[in-house]
């Protein structure tokens, strides 16, 4: 299955089983000698030298650790030294192999190495491969908050082989579902994408929903802010459990705050509401409350969303489609109150 990105620079995303593809998708964007793939201990292990690049391209290999704290500034300066130490040039290219974390962290380098060098994306998680993977978002982390420096670069490629996900332990799964479930509050019932369905078809129509937003708003000026769905409360729960629960955890239960939320300010109906809740418990994921309003809504402050103390903040509509509206980050911490 193949879908085209049509940002400000125009891509392809090509998902299949396996790598038959592989070399069809990615060489025509290797005009260099050199590839860097950057990805991290966990995947490194399991797919040591799996793809099949020109043998006569020469490849090097940056391996971080696994987990949100290899999105830093260390690493990041750790690898574009290796880089410029391997004599890489503006000809050459990045592949990042591997999750969210890999992806921004890797997306990054590859923005702001010589200004900006190729960056070919292999997403092997269920998250990366329905959302991080596409729209051109790269980051690392900044002691204040999650991906507080970073960059708009759009991949030249995009290659999802769909089997690296027979590797994924169930939590991992789960993650991506969170994401997952966010998408069919986006688009009407029709075009929402079917969780019990065929994986490669759950991926496609995810990303077509995201393209079709990156399209009409690639700097975040607009529409582009309702894949924040989730995402504000979802980012704070995952700061403050140090980052031991998964982001997609984080946003499922962001959605949670945000249905609750769009219950009082707009008078949804109690059983609206519940049917939205359904879609996340289905998907597997429990109401819980695990840190206080106030706790929360103090790392909130420092979301690189909040503008004067004001966050455009993601609800959902009684139709139950999301929309934005700006809110004062006190009211919404009353608001988020039980």
């Amino acid at each position: 299955m193949n879908l085209t990105v049509n940002a400000s620079k125009r891509y392809n995303v090509s998902i299949e089983n396996g790598l038959s593809k592989f070399l069809d998708v990615v060489a025509p964007h290797i005009s260099g000698q050199k590839i860097a793939i950057i990805t991290d201990e966990n995947v490194n292990a399991l797919y040591d030298s799996v793809l099949p690049f020109p043998l006569e391209k020469k490849v090097f290999k940056y391996v971080v650790k696994p987990g949100e704290d290899s999105k830093c500034g260390k690493t990041y300066l750790e690898i574009l030294n290796k880089m410029a130490e391997d004599g890489f040039s503006r000809n050459d290219a990045v592949v990042t192999l591997g999750g969210g974390v890999v992806g921004d962290l890797g997306a990054f380098v590859a923005s702001t190495y010589m200004r900006g060098i190729k960056l070919i994306a292999v997403p092997t998680t269920l998250l990366s491969m329905v959302d991080s993977s596409v729209g051109g978002k790269t980051a690392i982390n900044l002691n204040k908050g999650k991906n507080l420096c970073g960059t708009f670069y759009q991949p030249d490629a995009v290659y999802i082989n769909v089997d690296f996900l027979n590797t994924l332990p169930e939590r991992e799964i789960k993650c991506g579902k969170g994401e997952v479930v966010k998408y069919s509050f986006l688009v009407k019932s029709e075009e929402k994408p079917d969780l019990s369905g065929d994986v490669k078809e759950l991926i496609y129509d995810c990303l077509r929903i995201k393209a079709k937003i990156v399209e009409e708003d690639e700097s975040e000026s607009g529409a582009r802010k309702l894949l924040n769905l989730g995402h504000t409360v979802g980012h704070a729960i995952e700061k403050l459990s140090h980052f031991t629960l998964s982001h997609g955890e984080c946003v499922a239960e962001g959605l949670y705050y945000a249905l609750n939320v769009s219950k009082k300010r707009f008078g949804i109906k109690d059983e609206t509401i519940n049917i939205a809740k359904r879609r996340l418990q289905n998907a597997g994921f429990e109401e819980v409350e695990r840190y206080s309003v106030e706790d929360l809504i103090s790392v909130i402050k420092s979301d690189k969303k909040v503008k004067e103390n004001s966050v455009d903040f993601v609800f959902v509509d009684e139709n139950l489609i999301a929309k934005v509206e700006k809110i004062g980050v006190e009211e919404l911490g009353e608001l988020m109150k039980r």
